[in-house]
């Protein structure tokens, strides 16, 4: 029997980091391309420039996933295609795992669980029939007021919640940030709040040393944000 998507991310992340949209690019390119990977290729199918491909074989090398066999040449290690082997595993959905998982991570950090097809398709940079062929065990696709949408059943808005969950946050707490970092994948929302949190961070210490009135303000509202956060994501929310 095979494993649920819940187990399956789980076994995923000892091998990869499945918050980047990259990561999980590359990868399922190389389990569908027989192990061998071309970065000029590989570069193109992920809209990246060789450089970034290269510096993304670098994480995958040293993850032990990859190993270099020439100029622009990568190949799948004993661990790589154990991980291909791993992503076999998932059952009853045919469809490659990680397109899966990148899916539901996109819906479901929209709002109501739904989004508009055109929304969706710019997103993950997917056709309308192979996001219909994925989801269509997910949710269902509704037209409304003239636009396509598509929306969660209640067992996929649970199993979004779990996925989340596994990937060390909750469900409330990724909307926030992709809401405020109008990220793509939660590898560059939590970059991207990073990095806007610790400017705000260094504001507010500059406030405080000059002693300006609006330091207090400033400090106070640091101190809210940073405790919200604190609990949404030891509780995973």
């Amino acid at each position: 029997m095979g494993l649920s998507l819940k187990q399956l991310l789980a076994e995923l992340a000892k091998y990869i980091d499945v918050s980047s949209e990259m990561q999980v690019g590359a990868m399922d390119y190389a389990c569908s391309s027989g192990g061998v990977i071309y970065v000029k290729e590989l570069s193109e199918i992920l809209g990246l420039s060789y450089k970034q491909t290269l510096d993304l074989m670098t994480r995958l090398r040293k993850r032990g996933l990859v190993v270099r066999r020439g100029i622009g040449i990568y190949s799948l290690t004993e661990r790589g295609r154990g991980l291909c082997n791993l992503i076999k595993t998932l059952k009853p959905s045919s469809e490659p795992p990680f397109k899966v998982i990148r899916l539901l991570l996109i819906v479901g950090s929209r709002p109501g669980n739904k989004l508009p097809l055109k929304k969706l398709m710019k997103l993950s940079r997917m056709k309308r029939d192979e996001l219909i062929k994925i989801l269509s065990d997910w949710g269902r696709f509704y037209e409304e007021n003239g636009e396509e949408y598509f929306e969660f059943s209640v067992e996929s808005e649970q199993q979004f919640k779990e996925i989340v969950r596994v990937l060390g946050i909750g469900p409330i707490t990724l909307r926030i940030l992709t809401f405020l970092t109008r990220g793509r994948d939660l590898s560059s929302i939590l970059l991207r709040f990073l990095i806007f949190y610790l400017s705000a961070s260094i504001l507010v210490i500059y406030d405080i040393l000059t002693a300006h009135i609006l330091g207090v303000i400033a400090a106070s509202l640091w101190m809210a944000v940073t405790v919200i956060f604190i609990i949404l994501f030891a509780f995973k929310k």
